[in-house]
Parts: C-alpha cells; structure tokens; sequence
C-alpha cells in the first residue's frame, strides 16, 4: 500500500490559473501597462516633434521624425496585442501558448529594429540594449515555460 501511495502523481488542479502561469498573467498585464504608457508618450511627443526636430540636424530630423512614427505605430499595435493575449489566456484558448510566443518573437524583433535604427539618436543607447536584452532574456524564459510545462499542456484545452 505504501508504494501506491509514494506512486501517485501529484495532481495538477487546471481549474484554477495558477503556479508560474501567474507570473505569466503578470508579464501581460505589466507589458500592457508598459505599452500603454509608451503610446501616451509618444502621442505627446507627436505634437512636439517640430521643436524637437528644430534643432537637429537634417539628417536626424527625419530620423527623429521616423522614430517616433515608428514608437507610436508600435506601441498602438502591442497595446491591442497585449489585450488580445490576455483575451486567450483567460479563456483558457489551446492557441494561447503560440499566440504568446508569436507575441514575444515579435516584440522582441521591434525592439531590435528600434535598436539598429535609431540607436544612434539617443543619449544612451547602452540603456536601449538593456532593454532588448531583458526582453529576450525574460522572453525566453516565458516561451521555454510554455514549451514544456505540464500545467500549460493541461489547462489550454478549450
């Protein structure tokens, strides 16, 4: 009796979202957070952008001007994106882990692009690679979690 007993798994209750899919839940909601503060930033900046490219040179006045087209379009689309994800998650949609991964490839390809473009425009552009490498990092983590979790197999079933 005792080796049955030693021998059961150990349950996973898929009722409820829980264990590591809540830092996933956390990564949505902060990135949305994050995202939505990024469109209200550049939609201010959208309005400036003529005294700010006043004083730049040519060649970085269009530059400056691409750069916050391009922050502005991007923040509007994984704004919704991140709305979307957690639309998935919480209607615990079998598609969900590859929408995440989707999301996460293509977060991590904008923010690589805003790098190599307009890297040179800011101050510190050792701050923006920063900020690419923890996306990745954290990216990685997230998409290897979803790969291989028993939880994630067990609870994205509708």
């Amino acid at each position: 009796m005792d080796n049955n007993n030693i021998k059961e798994k150990k349950e996973i209750n898929t009722r409820t979202l829980g264990g590591w899919l809540i830092a996933v839940q956390a990564f949505i909601i902060l990135n949305a957070i994050s995202w939505v503060g990024n469109l209200q930033t550049y939609y201010k900046l959208l309005g400036e952008k003529d005294t700010l490219i006043k004083d730049k040179p040519p060649g970085d006045a269009g530059m400056l001007n691409a750069f916050v087209y391009y922050e502005l379009a991007a923040s509007l689309v994984f704004a919704f994106l991140c709305f979307v994800v957690f639309y998935f998650f919480y209607k615990r949609n079998r598609n969900f882990p590859l929408i995440m991964i989707i999301y996460l490839i293509a977060e991590i390809i904008v923010e690589g692009t805003s790098y190599l473009l307009f890297a040179h425009l800011s101050n510190d552009p050792v701050l923006i690679l920063q900020k690419l490498a923890f996306s990745a990092v954290i990216s990685a983590a997230i998409i290897l979690y979803l790969k291989r979790s028993e939880r994630v197999k067990q609870t994205f079933i509708f």
